[in-house]
């Protein structure tokens, strides 16, 4: 039985992709390497970070120092993002059905308490959380903390998400996992990681 959803926020709840895409580039092109495509960026986004920049040519990445200047390229490009389709409708189900719904996000929490402003989607959340900094890091201690903390079976916790690290981090910690290739990963990458995919979040309703 599902008692919490985890949400992961870029590429699962906001449909950000072009936004970082676009913001990738320009931080390509300050460092006169060639452009990535939405594409390839899908089939090549890992975590940590430090991998993924290695592959377009940005090495030995800061990634601190990084991620502020991909958050402000991606503020130039905040007009390319929106929130996914369904994704109140689906959350409104789950609470129906008496889930408590966290958003958890490797954002760093300042920028993720704007774009939860910015996006009016605090009410529709339990609980919101985002890194301590802007070093990016992994969701999976936040999450044993949150799991621990306050007594959950890992079993009854669903992770929903758009990148591999999601998916392995739902199974480091024992719970369930739906990722949603709509997002940050392709349906490729997404269907080699051996857990439910799904095409859209309409389609999570029938696992609650």
């Amino acid at each position: 039985m599902i008692t919490h959803i985890i949400w992961d926020y870029n590429g699962t709840v906001v449909d950000d992709v072009d936004t970082a895409v676009a913001a990738v580039n320009a931080m390509l092109k300050k460092r006169g390497l060639p452009p990535t495509n939405k594409e390839t960026y899908k089939d090549t986004l890992v975590m940590p970070l430090e991998k993924y920049y290695s592959t377009v040519g940005i090495l030995n990445a800061d990634i601190p120092t990084l991620s502020v200047e991909f958050r402000e390229e991606s503020e130039n490009n905040s007009h390319l993002s929106k929130i996914f389709e369904g994704v109140f409708e689906v959350v409104s189900f789950a609470k129906n059905k008496g889930i408590t719904n966290i958003l958890m996000s490797s954002l760093y929490c300042k920028y993720l308490e704007l774009e939860v402003e910015k996006y009016g989607i605090r009410k529709y959340f339990d609980f919101i959380m985002g890194m301590k900094d802007t070093s990016v890091g992994s969701k999976y201690n936040m999450a044993y903390e949150y799991i621990s903390k306050n007594s959950i079976d890992p079993e009854n916790v669903l992770f929903i998400g758009d990148l591999v690290s999601d998916a392995q981090t739902a199974k480091k910690i024992g719970g369930k996992c739906i990722l949603i290739p709509n997002g940050h990963n392709s349906k490729k990458i997404c269907e080699n990681e051996g857990v439910t995919v799904c095409e859209n979040l309409f389609e999570i309703t029938k696992y609650l």
